[in-house]
């Protein structure tokens, strides 16, 4: 992913950046992005820690989906070292 005039990680749309919100809620579990913005300055998409959480990672955590994806990201990762 391309960097920003911000430093951060850019998607060119809401979608990608909602869907890279959650994948790294799965694959990061000290990660603190709880929704995505529209940029002032350069027009794409981030995530960011201020705000209220999106409501689809709000649904993800209270489904247990994301949960169950960190487990299997977690199973993935150490099965592939055999």
């Amino acid at each position: 992913m391309p960097k920003s005039c911000s430093n951060k990680r850019s998607y060119s749309t809401e979608n990608l950046a909602i869907d890279a919100l959650i994948e790294a809620r799965i694959r990061f579990s000290n990660n603190s992005a709880v929704t995505v913005y529209t940029c002032d300055t350069c027009g794409d998409w981030h995530l960011t820690s201020q705000g209220q959480i999106h409501p689809k990672l709000n649904e993800a955590l209270k489904t247990g989906d994301i949960k169950k994806e960190q487990d299997a990201f977690f199973w993935h990762n150490k099965l592939k070292k055999y």
